[in-house]
């Protein structure tokens, strides 16, 4: 229950972090500004799904963590581990084609390994599952 309530209070400070950055941003919003934001969006809306679902297994005495939620963490994080190296690897490829700055660029990976990890979970936890 504990952790479940630290992931509520950082989505809820990454969220009005996005909020705080939009107001404040300078002109109008460009499509780079969107895509990040729409990228942060699905992650606190993961980070919100993790949420839910330990508060409900609270809520039904249910065990935080069982032996199945733990194989399906460490098959999903195997996953996201090899799917990030193939994307890093992309990037070092590209990288004199994509106009980013170093730092965005870094920016964006580490948010496309968020998103990797989330995908991969959703896959080990929905549709691999009943093949196991």
């Amino acid at each position: 229950m504990k952790r479940s309530i630290i992931i509520a209070v950082l989505a809820v400070l990454v969220t009005a972090t996005i909020v705080v950055w939009m107001l404040y941003s300078e002109g109008s919003i460009s499509g780079k500004a969107i895509g990040m934001g729409s990228i942060q969006l699905v992650v606190l809306a993961f980070a919100a799904l993790v949420v839910y679902r330990r508060w409900t297994a609270a809520k039904n005495k249910l065990p935080a963590e069982d032996e199945m939620s733990k194989s399906i963490l460490r098959r999903g994080a195997a996953t996201s581990y090899y799917v990030s190296m193939y994307m890093w690897l992309a990037f070092m490829f590209f990288e004199e084609r994509i106009d980013l700055e170093r730092s965005t660029m870094i920016g964006a990976g580490i948010l496309g390994m968020a998103i990797i990890y989330a995908l991969s979970w959703i896959y080990h936890m929905y549709i691999r599952r009943s093949h196991d």
